[in-house]
């Protein structure tokens, strides 16, 4: 119980600053002329770009030492598991979602042109190819993982897998 109230606690301390930092992103000094005089930056892009990358290397280093941690722990487990769905096969089709939306997400992305900024820097066509698989990646996962918690929320895995007494 108390890893679980660890747990709540560290979410929602992590959804706050969230809030917090787009809150902060959206409200403060808006009007920030750019470099051309035209184009408007908000003034704390950079706290909202410092979030970005400190979560995605938080999430990184989390889901590599959850790999480790299960692969470690479940390594002399042969037997069903206690809850009755099956790891192996979620582990499964999650590896196979993501390379799918990473596969799409280059097809889709093919063929992008250089891009060019107003200040005049240019990007090539393949970042721009990655970036688009990425962002199409990330839609791809974002929906499979709606659809997930609403199964799992449903319960319906869990009143499948109990044996009928």
């Amino acid at each position: 119980m108390k890893l679980e109230k660890l747990s709540n606690t560290a979410l929602y301390t992590c959804i706050g600053i969230g809030v917090l930092c787009f809150a902060l992103f959206f409200l403060v000094d808006y009007s920030n002329m750019d470099f051309d005089g035209v184009h408007v930056s908000p003034r704390l892009t950079d706290l909202v770009l410092i979030l970005i990358y400190l979560l995605l290397f938080v999430t990184a280093g989390l889901t590599i030492w959850s790999l480790i941690h299960g692969a470690t722990l479940n390594s002399g487990n042969n037997g069903p598991s206690p809850t009755g769905i099956p790891g192996g096969k979620v582990a499964l089709c999650t590896w196979g979602a993501v390379i799918a939306a990473l596969i799409i997400g280059v097809i889709c992305g093919l063929g992008e042109e250089d891009y060019t900024t107003v200040s005049g820097k240019t990007t090539a066509g393949g970042m721009v190819t990655m970036v688009d698989m990425w962002l199409m990646a990330i839609y791809i996962l974002a929906i499979l993982a709606i659809a997930a918690v609403v199964v799992s929320m449903s319960g319906y895995l869990t009143k499948s897998a109990t044996p009928k007494e």
